[in-house]
């Protein structure tokens, strides 16, 4: 990441840098970098996605971890395939990332419902996952430059989070997901209108 914290660069020919966003997304959430600097004669580009991360894991210092199309709890895409998780991968969008070109921006998108997106000059490639936050883990951004991207601008970022009601809501749904025929009965009436006016 630049001195000015506007942009990245690569630390090798073929490995460049990832660039995660510095805190958990929610809400509302849109990230585009736009690319800069793109070499000749390697396979592979920008991979942009999202990673799930449990917050426990953050008491040991732990760090993001390099994007890899192995890693659990993730949506990311790369080239013309939307990998999710370790188990799946689909053909996702109309533009191949290797296609690219200096200028072109890239970016994700998520709505307040948990709709990721990404895009390309602005233009939505379509729904790539639905409820990403409908878990209790973290939700983190990142583009990687790999192959032939080596730098990139941030050319918009923004997160409209969700209000502490919101959360609120969500922290209690989480806990009571799996329970909540058995829990419903003793719950009253208040919470569950409380919790079903989301």
């Amino acid at each position: 990441v630049s001195t000015q914290s506007t942009g990245s660069s690569g630390i090798n020919a073929e490995y460049g840098g990832v660039v995660y966003s510095a805190l958990p997304l929610s809400g509302h959430a849109k990230f585009v970098v736009q690319a800069q600097e793109l070499a000749e004669g390697w396979s592979g580009s920008f991979k942009i996605g999202v990673i799930l991360i449990s917050p426990e894991v953050f008491k040991d210092g732990f760090q993001p971890p390099r994007y890899s199309p192995a890693m659990p709890h993730s949506w990311v895409w790369s080239s013309l395939s939307l990998h999710v998780g370790q188990d799946l991968k689909i053909s996702y969008g109309s533009v191949n990332l290797e296609d690219l070109r200096k200028g072109d921006r890239l970016g994700m998108e998520i709505t307040r419902e948990g709709t990721l997106s990404f895009l390309v000059n602005d233009r939505s490639q379509g729904a790539a996952a639905a409820n990403v936050y409908a878990t209790d883990k973290l939700v983190y951004g990142f583009v990687d430059h790999y192959g032939q991207a080596i730098t990139s601008t941030i050319a918009e970022a923004f997160v409209n989070p969700f209000s502490l009601q919101h959360l609120c809501k969500r922290k209690i749904l989480t806990g009571l997901t799996n329970n909540m025929a058995k829990l419903e009965q003793y719950l009253p009436g208040p919470l569950i209108a409380f919790l079903a006016d989301t």
